[in-house]
């Protein structure tokens, strides 16, 4: 009997391989590489979902396996080339098998299901008590019950293994009753079933005008859809269905995708390119010609037309006859690029981010599994779209920390990126006006050449940039967020008509809301943080957790009316802005303003046509827009992410000063910025305030190498969480000792030092206790053996119970 190797969902990591099940007679043909399988794991041989990896030949195993239960797809979900890279994920993210796989489906794909067993028969001879109760549950009357049923009934006292048993004595069934959680959507189509002269006439006979205009706009041959028909005759669904009952109608289903209508966007020619950028576009091309896998660093300066350079190599791209991945850091970013590329590449787009519903995300995700779609727009987790014959990814504000996952499996976007083009032979384009530490050294080190953009597009000036210190100016009388000098700015442009984007990293109405009493402040019961005003609700919130508390304006502790705020956050400076600046239009874009499908769209299409003077928002205004009547952006708090506890800090502030700033005088009008700040001599405000980016990175990669931080040395960070503070940390302190002793013997070749255990920056979150062992080391096979070795062991080791472990290489925070 034919054996296949499957990757199954419940495993563990620790537990998790390839697990041979054979293949029953009647299932062969349908077990296929890339399928998903419905086997039974474990004691208890729960049925569980696998993915097929392999098929081995016939009595592979003398050993008694157990079988495949059922077989979920008709077709394989994932090709050779998407297997191996989840296997290449899972080898140096130290996440399953499955895990890895799942990442490359759409949610629409996976699956849901209601386990259920119906009674065969009542035994005949006597069974144990527990057996019995089991089956007790079912009569003629209730012939069936699902799993969750028969568990509550019985008090938890059945297990899988029991109704195993009872199965496989033939005295009940099993049904997995499994449904892809999103189905394909299908319209009604209607065309007539016989001659169009007997159809008259059959119609006719019911003195039903509506009848007969159905048969009049069906004569011609036409199939039309069923909700055309009703539009254009009036008639009744019933009256239609009564028509296919008589025969003078035949229906049909044809699938409809699910994706957004572009069709009143309008064509937009191709770029004409500068000098400056023809040279990195004919650059790039060369790559893109070799047929070998390759990467490039494209450098510009905010304004200098990067996507300009990525449309014509798409379009290059797309002559080869190959297909292309956008990658974008935010959501909000999409409807602009949306425009341009539908309006450049037509019905060829399609889009993939987490703001789709799951429906669209699947239909959008057959688009282009099909071919039918061969630009791909989309966020993070685009980088895995089933694309034909990739040949270019482009990565636009390369530097994004949104590019990495915070979640199991912990991916970072460019490094699967990096790996896609060497399995397909394609071209890797880091684009960014702040490239990351780690892209500029690589650049740096030769490993692949970078071209520079110098020049905003069209000789666009740089925006004056104005470092504003704000010490003081609370003594002085002024207590607004908004600094004089930014205030008597926003004023200016207001006379001119021209629009503003104010730029501030911190949503709510504070950050601190408290008594002046008694010296109460909210904070959250499961993690070590405050709580954060807002006042739209009236409540004060984590944003860990999402816990929160309604604020009646009374101390809860000493029930005194003083409550004081400090770090005000966006609603906060919305407030200020309409008591300082009252004529002003203010539009406000942060998570609270954009959690509703299409609103990223919605607000910046009402500030693009110039229905709102100013633009208040979090980090989803800093980069990528691009207006053609902003010529002032203000950053309120440039000290905010200075001065974390965070090797990136510095990076992070930099990029983001920059970018914002980089907003203003995009379109031939002088352009300025204001930074507010109480360190105004502080070097990264320096470098941000004057666009330069290689002094900053000649200061900052000094920084790394004395430290021996990323990209100097790579970091590995294996993170405890449990409920239990001493108990984590009793864990970490184990496992340190257990990788410095192997490190003395069975790793000897492999020596580095272990730090830690250290607390996380926010070291409780929901309820768990977070603690941190840090490695710089290289990444090589010897350092995944070890580190693969110790987190199976972890996790087997029963002093360990109640403390979860992971590994993230290179995480972005601490």
């Amino acid at each position: 009997m034919p054996v296949c190797g499957v990757a199954v969902s419940a495993a563990t990591y620790a537990i998790d391989k390839l697990y041979d099940y054979s293949i029953p007679e009647p299932l062969i043909p349908a077990v296929k590489v890339g399928c998903r399988v419905l086997v039974p794991f474990g004691r208890g041989n729960k049925k569980v979902e696998g993915m097929v990896l392999v098929l081995r030949p016939e009595a592979y195993s003398a050993q008694r396996l157990k079988p495949v239960t059922e077989v979920l797809d008709e077709e394989p979900v994932l090709d050779a080339t998407q297997i191996k890279l989840g296997i290449w994920l899972r080898e140096h993210l130290y996440c399953t098998f499955f895990d890895c796989l799942r990442l490359m489906l759409p949610s629409g794909l996976w699956f849901q299901r209601k386990e259920t067993y119906t009674l065969v028969q009542q035994p005949i001879l006597s069974l144990s008590q527990p057996l019995q109760e089991i089956m007790d549950l079912f009569s003629e009357d209730v012939p069936e019950r699902t799993v969750e049923e028969i568990r509550r009934f019985t008090n938890g006292r059945c297990t899988g293994v029991m109704l195993s048993q009872l199965e496989a004595e033939g005295y009940l069934v099993y049904h997995s009753n499994i449904k892809q959680k999103t189905l394909d959507k299908t319209e009604r189509i209607l065309s007539l079933a016989i001659d169009p002269a007997e159809a008259m006439q059959k119609a006719s006979r019911a003195r039903t005008p509506a009848q007969m205009d159905v048969v009049s706009l069906l004569s011609d041959g036409c199939s039309m859809s069923q909700k055309e028909v009703l539009y254009m005759t009036g008639i009744s669904e019933s009256a239609l269905r009564g028509m296919v009952r008589k025969g003078i109608l035949e229906q049909s289903s044809i699938e409809t995708l699910r994706v957004p209508d572009y069709s009143m966007i309008e064509q937009i020619p191709a770029p004409v390119l500068s000098n400056e950028q023809e040279q990195a576009y004919q650059g790039i091309r060369q790559l893109l010609d070799s047929g070998k896998p390759e990467a490039a660093l494209l450098f510009g300066v905010t304004g200098s037309g990067k996507t300009q350079i990525y449309l014509k190599l798409i379009d290059n791209v797309l002559s080869q006859g190959r297909s292309a991945i956008m990658l974008v850091p935010e959501i909000g970013l999409t409807p602009q690029f949306i425009r341009l590329f539908v309006g450049r590449f037509g019905d060829t787009v399609s889009v993939l981010h987490s703001a789709l519903s799951a429906g669209e995300r699947y239909d959008s995700w057959k688009k282009i599994r099909s071919g039918r779609a061969r630009v791909v727009i989309g966020t993070r987790s685009a980088v895995f779209a089933p694309v034909r014959d990739l040949g270019l990814i482009v990565l636009d504000e390369e530097q994004d920390s949104a590019y990495k996952s915070e979640q199991s499996p912990r991916y970072h976007a460019r490094d699967v990126a990096k790996r896609r083009v060497q399995q397909e032979n394609a071209v890797l384009v880091l684009g960014s006006a702040t490239p990351s530490i780690e892209s500029y050294y690589g650049a740096q080190q030769g490993r692949y050449p970078m071209f520079t953009l110098r020049e905003r597009y069209q000789g666009a000036a740089l925006p004056q940039v104005t470092i504003a210190d704000i010490r003081g100016e609370s003594r002085a009388g002024w207590t607004y967020t908004i600094g004089q000098t930014l205030y008597e700015a926003l004023q200016e442009n207001l006379e001119r008509g021209e629009q503003s984007i104010l730029f501030l990293n911190r949503r709510g109405n504070s950050r601190v809301i408290g008594c002046s009493m008694c010296g109460w402040v909210p904070e959250c019961p499961s993690c070590s943080t405050t709580l954060t005003y807002h006042s739209v609700s009236g409540r004060a919130m984590c944003h860990f957790c999402g816990a929160s508390i309604e604020i009646s304006g009374l101390c809860p502790v000493c029930y005194s009316p003083h409550l004081f705020t400090e770090c005000p956050g966006t609603q906060k400076v919305e407030e200020e802005l309409h008591a300082i600046l009252p004529k002003a239009r203010v539009l406000r874009m942060d998570a609270d303003t954009t959690s509703k499908k299409g609103s990223h769209h919605h607000l910046l299409e009402i500030f693009a046509k110039g229905r709102a003077d100013i633009l208040l928002g979090t980090q989803m205004v800093a980069k990528g827009l691009d207006f053609d009547h902003v010529t002032l952006v203000g950053v309120l708090d440039a000290d905010q992410s200075l001065f974390a506890q965070d090797y990136r800090a510095k990076e992070r502030t930099f990029s983001l000063i920059t970018q914002v700033v980089g907003r203003a005088g995009r379109r031939g009008k002088q352009g300025r910025a204001i930074i507010q700040t109480y360190n105004p001599d502080h070097p990264v405000l320096l470098c941000a305030a004057r666009q330069d980016y290689e002094q900053f990175y000649a200061d900052e990669i000094e920084s790394r190498q004395a430290l021996l931080m990323p990209p100097v040395e790579q970091m590995l960070m294996l993170t405890g969480t449990g409920e239990n503070e001493s108990d984590v940390l009793a864990a970490l302190l184990r496992l340190k000792q257990r990788i410095l002793s192997l490190m003395e013997g069975q790793f000897s070749d492999f020596h580095y030092p272990v730090l830690g255990p250290s607390p996380a920056s926010v070291v409780r979150v929901m309820g768990r206790y977070r603690y941190h062992l840090i490695l710089r080391c290289p990444d090589n096979k010897r350092r995944r053996q070890l580190i693969s070795g110790v987190l199976i062991e972890f996790s087997k080791d029963n002093k360990n119970r109640g403390v979860s472990l992971f590994a993230d290489l290179n995480p972005d925070t601490l």
